[in-house]
């Protein structure tokens, strides 16, 4: 290999994004985008899942409705409806989620939600209607809790399971009651649930004549006339709170302050938390003017002050996702008031995204994927910035762009603005290969020239030039993060022996593996969703699809497709992973797609036998959309959602080589 470098100069045009945060909180190197995911909602408060396999997505409406979106789907549909039942408006309403570990089973799931009547909190179990758990039905209530509430706001809401030493225990976040600095002082009561965390054992054996709960034995407080339930204190109004799917299953919880501080918390067994004697890490302001912290007080992990509009903490998740789309086990939160969404990573608070949303709460799915939920009627998916191809912006949107090999020029139509941007860069013969290889989130200019076996390009984040010497005559350019830096790998596939080589950009390494043969066409693509692209090639000749899973290395073989089909790799369902897909140019030109998400096959007619696939994301809405250039004439025909709307564009002419049908997911 051979490597050369040298500045030069005001080559390419960039567009600097800041972004304006309090000293407090810093902007994070991080960069993240909201893939819309469920829309037309009313007054979502909470997206969760049944951790029972289906990968369904189910979202609580304060008014009283339980929706459920499937795998890929876009629209939810009503899970089960007590709206008769709830009190809804402020802080109060269906507030609350929870599926029994063994749901998938035995069809129990729990809900909290404000009594329509005299406001109290009821904390309730439901039971599915029948054995294939698609329905929730509202008859089979049996109601755990009433709590009574002395105000209208701080009614907390969360509730979740967590698996204690083999025993599947219910825990409940309960806020101080309401009213302004807690006035019956009921956080620092152990005689009040209200301002607690309460942990019981629901029962789940079909039998009513049980009790409906147990109470664990070593909850600090047992034997306490009336408090039993209650596993830590001192809290003001846990929202919104999580268990971390990883290590211990830490419980981390999002306190809201009162006027000075939003915090977050460790909530550990018998802990106590401070309120109404601390908020956050400071004495409540004409409450505790010698400054002593109650005994036993637990500091919160951090906090933040109320600056810039910042009123409302909601807690969220820590990520351990499978798409790497945050750095693994950050802490993820938001406030409501301001729509920011901020990482804690590394002791450092940092500001990821500054959004317009109320973020009523955050979501996990099966995955461990993260969710944004906002209370306009909206639930997103956080995803890595970078994952549209050939996005030269940096707007998430796949840009029209094409290599014009007789001139050696670029020209590029920014979906930000709408500019067109023109470069020369490469020569006859060269092979485009736009990627993002020095992980800034925006696409780069490069090409592979088989004459010589040099990669060329220019990186986006610093104005250089770059040349590598990495392959050879009859080698096909290969590029994409295999290693999981967020930073696109060199590589090629050598159709003469069947063998990939790679040069890793996370620690400079060469690599081979061979997979193929001569006739195999690459495809290669995220597949399993691990955040890392998979070794994978299509063989005309039986059909067949052949794949390398980075997640776990093991192999596999899908027949789908015939020996006049072109691959035709996207991720059109939206979930986070490739979808096997083929443009079959035998008569009319079909595209037939097999969803990841449901196994599901989709057929669509769509363009020209001339017609050059240019599958992207053009719209930004993390599905990635059939489309084709025609060279004939130099338009585009993209698809929206769903796949069926199509638009024209006309940006390049005959003989142009569109960039985005070579950088590949």
């Amino acid at each position: 290999m051979r490597y050369f470098r040298f500045t030069i100069g005001s080559l390419v045009g960039f567009l600097l994004l800041t972004l304006t945060v309090s000293a407090q909180i810093a902007p994070s190197p991080i960069k993240i985008r909201l893939e819309p995911y469920l829309s037309g909602l009313s007054q979502p408060l909470l997206a969760t899942n049944a951790k029972d396999g289906t990968k369904r997505l189910f979202v609580v409406q304060q008014g009283g409705i339980i929706k459920v979106a499937q795998p890929g789907s876009t629209t939810a549909t009503d899970f089960m409806n007590i709206t008769p039942r709830v009190l809804s408006g402020g802080e109060r309403g269906l507030l609350g989620l929870a599926f029994h570990p063994q749901f998938a089973t035995n069809g129990y799931f729990f809900v909290n939600y404000t009594r329509s009547g005299d406001g109290a909190t009821v904390i309730a179990r439901f039971k599915t209607t029948d054995s294939t758990n698609t329905l929730g039905d509202p008859a089979s209530e049996r109601i755990l809790l009433v709590i009574p509430q002395p105000f209208v706001n701080h009614n907390g809401g969360m509730i979740e399971f967590r698996t204690d030493d083999g025993v599947h225990n219910l825990y409940i976040g309960m806020g101080d009651g309401g009213s302004a600095n807690d006035p019956g002082n009921r956080a620092q009561n152990i005689n009040d649930l209200l301002g607690k965390f309460l942990r019981i054992t629901p029962d789940v054996s079909g039998n009513n004549n049980n009790p409906a709960y147990l109470v664990p034995a070593d909850n600090p407080f047992v034997g306490t006339d009336g408090a039993d339930e209650i596993y830590a204190v001192g809290m003001r109004n846990p929202f919104r709170w999580s268990f971390d799917r990883g290590g211990t299953r830490q419980l981390w919880a999002g306190d809201v302050g009162q006027s000075a501080r939003e915090e977050v918390d460790i909530i550990t067994l018998g802990g106590n938390y401070g309120w109404r004697i601390m908020e956050g890490n400071i004495c409540t302001p004409g409450i505790n003017p010698s400054c002593t912290p109650p005994s036993g007080y637990i500091p919160p992990v951090f906090d933040y002050g109320r600056t810039g509009g910042r009123c409302s903490i909601t807690g969220g998740y820590v990520y351990r996702g499978m798409r790497a789309a945050l750095p693994g086990g950050s802490y993820i939160y938001g406030d409501y008031c301001t729509g920011e969404i901020f990482v804690w990573n590394n002791n450092q608070q940092a500001l990821l995204l500054d959004t317009t949303r109320n973020i009523s709460s955050f979501g996990e799915d099966e995955d461990g994927e993260l969710y944004v939920v906002g209370l306009g009627g909206t639930v997103e998916r956080i995803a890595r910035f970078d994952e549209a191809n050939a996005d030269f912006d940096g707007d998430g949107k796949t840009d029209l762009s094409v290599f014009r090999p007789s001139t050696g020029a670029w020209y590029i139509l920014n979906s930000a603005n709408g500019s067109v941007r023109g470069l020369q860069f490469g020569a006859e013969g060269d092979i485009p290969t736009p990627e993002d290889y020095d992980g800034d989130n925006l696409t780069d200019i490069s090409v592979f020239r088989p004459t010589n076996g040099v990669w060329y390009r220019i990186n986006s984040n610093n104005n250089t030039f770059s040349g590598v010497q990495f392959g050879q005559s009859g080698d096909v350019p290969v590029a994409g993060d295999y290693d999981g830096d967020a930073r696109a790998d060199i590589a090629v596939f050598r159709p003469s022996n069947g063998t990939w080589y790679r040069l890793n950009s996370g620690n400079n390494t060469f690599s081979g593996a061979q997979f193929g043969q001569a006739g195999d066409v690459p495809a290669q693509a995220d597949y399993d969703g691990d955040g890392k692209i998979d070794i994978t090639v299509f063989r005309p000749s039986n059909g067949t699809w052949y794949r390398i899973n980075s997640g776990n290395n093991s192999f596999s073989g899908v027949a789908f497709g015939s020996p006049s089909d072109s691959p035709a790799v996207g991720d059109y369902d939206g979930d986070g992973r490739a979808d096997i897909a083929v443009l079959r140019r035998a008569g009319s030109l079909v595209w037939h797609i097999l969803r990841s998400s449901d196994s599901a096959v989709q057929s669509i007619q769509f363009g020209a036998q001339d017609d050059l696939q240019v599958v992207g994301d053009y719209n930004g809405d993390g599905r990635d959309d059939i489309a084709v250039f025609r060279p004939s004439t130099g338009f585009w025909y993209t698809s929206t959602d769903p796949l069926t709307n199509f638009g024209a564009r006309q940006f390049g002419q005959n003989g142009d080589l569109p960039a985005p049908a070579y950088d590949r997911p």
